[in-house]
């Protein structure tokens, strides 16, 4: 009996670390509320630095569809979901999508640069140097995929690897409108 609380105790504290661990998992999309339960909407305020381009404001994204990866360039999940999503985002660029990635901010610009130029990168990315993404909208774990809409609400998304990505296009779709 006690084996069995403790195995249940340690599955709902780390259950979602096991389940990046399965190789064909859904996407969990989790259409993010505050404290009210009313959706939470995307902080364009929020300090991110630019990588290539240190003056480009997050802001800049504001009132349009956007799709944010979240991960840390030291990550292995990171590294093996990150061409699937630039792939989803370039798919969707011209439907009225942008696609950017956000680092966490405990690591330094050079180990983003690495990871960008590994990754042959061609979206925006940034970093999350004062951790105000990461308080706001992570729950400690990286990769993390994150819809918004037009009007800034915000879905999160966990278990993106390969064949999660089909369910994610057909919210992406939703999301802009688009009849298959």
């Amino acid at each position: 009996m006690r084996a069995t609380l403790l195995f249940l105790a340690l599955f709902c504290a780390f259950g979602n670390a096991f389940a990046q661990l399965l190789p064909d998992a859904k996407p969990i999309p989790t259409p993010m509320a505050d404290s009210t339960g009313k959706p939470m909407l995307m902080d364009f305020s929020i300090k991110l630095t630019g990588i290539k381009d240190a003056n480009m404001p997050f802001s800049v994204f504001s009132s349009r569809p956007l799709m944010i990866y979240y991960f840390s360039p030291h990550c292995p999940h990171c590294k093996k979901g990150y061409n699937g999503f630039q792939q989803v985002a370039k798919e969707y660029e011209q439907k009225g999508l942008t696609g950017i990635a956000v680092s966490v901010g405990s690591v330094g610009k050079r180990d983003i640069m690495m990871f960008m130029e590994e990754h042959n990168a061609s979206i925006p990315f940034f970093q999350d140097a004062d951790q105000g993404f990461g308080n706001k909208y992570g729950d400690g774990y990286v990769p993390r995929l994150y819809l918004i809409s037009a009007d800034g609400k915000v879905t999160r998304y966990t278990n993106t690897d390969g064949d999660g990505l089909k369910d994610v296009r057909t919210d992406i779709d939703k999301l802009l409108g688009i009849n298959k």
